[in-house]
């Protein structure tokens, strides 16, 4: 299963806040599906983005989810996690000249008695001033950078999601038009990262299929016993001043009573959200328009008496 699990990454600063080491890496995501004592070869690129050297010392790391976005922490080095060993590089102390690009090998070696599931890991790079750098200035400040790596172990994985909840993002019976906001919560009680896809489905009071808004479009992953939300949003998602209010509604006019319920698919299988139901009365267009009509009807009635007269 390939995954993608777009992440931001952690940068630390420290002594004195001046001119930052600026070090780049590619990729930010490394994905890797290997069975138990198979080992592989991975390269990464660094880049040096300034004009002085920089030295950089490499090392591996955990990170877990931060919150139910998708965001990532990384976690000090604990011995007791066997997976960091499995991660090694080979070259883990280097100088990066100015606008300097270098690739590095990257090795992941799964051991054959390691246990089925995911493993969630860092390649995290330090930087430092080099000596020509500290001659020229006292201010240089350093800074961390790494890539995610999403290690799959290969055999007869669990593979579990559940719907914890979906609902409106600010419940209320009637709405005034479009945008209109879904979160889907769903929570994975299985051993490997899963990357759910599905749609939102909406109809109108007649059962009529209006729209069909897709779930999780970047791909995200929810790694194993973790929860994360999804949003949806129907409808143009802009300014809410009363001139884009009205033309939202103009352009996507809707009105009546609507239900929406999530369908969910991952690892071929399916799961069914509760529906929810709201109405949606544009009342700000409506209010426009019975104005105009009130304006045509007098204008009509004053240009008769002219007539007549």
């Amino acid at each position: 299963m390939r995954i993608l699990f777009f992440l931001s990454l952690l940068f630390i600063f420290v002594f004195i806040p001046a001119s930052v080491l600026a070090t780049t890496i590619s990729p930010i995501i490394i994905e890797a599906q290997l069975d138990p004592g198979q080992a592989k070869t991975y390269k990464i690129q660094l880049y040096n983005e300034t004009k002085e050297d920089i030295f950089l010392n490499g090392s591996i790391e955990k990170f877990v989810p931060k919150g139910e976005n998708g965001e990532a922490q990384i976690l000090p080095f604990d011995i007791s996690d066997k997976a960091v060993n499995w991660l090694k590089l080979p070259n883990n102390s280097l100088i990066l000249k100015a606008d300097e690009e270098i690739s590095v090998s990257v090795i992941i070696d799964v051991p054959k008695t390691a246990d089925v599931g995911g493993y969630y890991l860092a390649i995290m790079w330090e930087s430092s001033a080099g000596p020509k750098s500290i001659k020229n200035s006292q201010t240089l400040v350093s800074s961390r950078v790494g890539a995610l790596v999403l290690l799959e172990v290969m055999g007869e994985v669990n593979s579990n999601l559940e719907i914890v909840n979906f609902d409106l993002k600010t419940p209320q019976n009637f709405y005034n038009g479009l945008p209109i906001d879904f979160l889907l919560r769903l929570r994975n009680y299985g051993n490997i990262h899963l990357r759910p896809q599905g749609s939102i489905i909406i109809k109108n009071f007649l059962g009529q299929t209006v729209e069909a808004l897709p779930l999780n479009d970047k791909q995200g992953a929810i790694l194993p016993n973790t929860t994360r939300i999804f949003e949806t949003v129907w409808g143009l998602n802009g300014q809410q001043n009363l001139f884009s209010i009205l033309a939202n509604q103009l352009t996507h006019f809707t009105i009546g009573r609507f239900s929406a319920q999530a369908l969910v698919t991952y690892d071929n299988k399916s799961l069914d959200s509760n529906i929810i139901y709201f109405w949606v009365m544009p009342w700000p267009i409506l209010v426009l328009i019975l104005i105009l009509l009130v304006i045509i009807i007098v204008l009509t009635k004053i240009l008769k008496k002219k007539k007549k007269k």
